[in-house]
């Protein structure tokens, strides 16, 4: 079963031509990362993905299912999508993520697994900071482990090792090269394409 189908999509900007039939396939539990150049619709292409940008033509499949617009709002519960920023609202953190895991479709207890803390170096004491104190490096990290936590079938996701040192960025990529699940990464970095799991998508 392909986890996200995208047939003959066709996208245009002010006249100028972002993706013209493109097509892509991505299986169930496969790895892919999207590279290229800055500029070359990376970030639109997750957006369309996600349902949060409108194209001119084409049809995307979820999960072998052909989707409609009024059907993103059902699916993007498929998705744990982690973007570069992390965009929190402003509070205590502990508490953010309390209301995270009441919105519906959200399968965890707000338990923050301390296991994945220590993973990923997350100083657990920072659950009781308000979120516009943390460091980029904290948030993105912490949208990570959020994203895990979720537990849905796809990871989506965006620069997400951008603010992390050599070392945790080492560690998230060897994450999600060793999930079982479909891990959708958009990149610059070629510490994803080294561990050769990871299929090279490029336009």
């Amino acid at each position: 079963m392909s986890a996200v189908e995208l047939s003959m999509i066709n996208l245009s900007f002010d006249g100028k031509g972002v993706f013209k039939d493109f097509s892509l396939k991505i299986e169930e539990g496969e790895k892919v990362l999207i590279s290229g150049k800055s500029g070359n619709g990376k970030s639109t292409l997750i957006r369309i993905i996600l349902g949060f940008q409108n194209f001119n033509s084409g049809k995307i499949f979820i999960q072998d299912k052909l989707v409609q617009p009024q059907d993103f709002r059902k699916t993007r519960n498929l998705f744990s999508y982690v973007n570069q920023d992390v965009t929190l609202r402003p509070g205590n953190v502990r508490n953010v993520l309390s209301e995270i895991a009441e919105f519906s479709g959200n399968d965890y207890n707000a338990e923050f697994d301390e296991e994945l803390s220590d993973y990923f170096e997350f100083d657990m004491n920072l659950l009781d900071k308000k979120t516009e104190e943390l460091s980029g490096g904290e948030r993105q990290r912490l949208g990570i482990i959020l994203a895990i936590m979720l537990n849905r079938p796809i990871f989506v996701l965006d620069e997400v090792t951008s603010a992390l040192d050599e070392e945790l960025k080492q560690k998230v990529v060897n994450y999600f090269t060793n999930s079982d699940k479909t891990v959708i990464a958009v990149s610059h970095d070629s510490e994803w394409f080294q561990r050769g799991k990871f299929r090279k998508v490029e336009w």
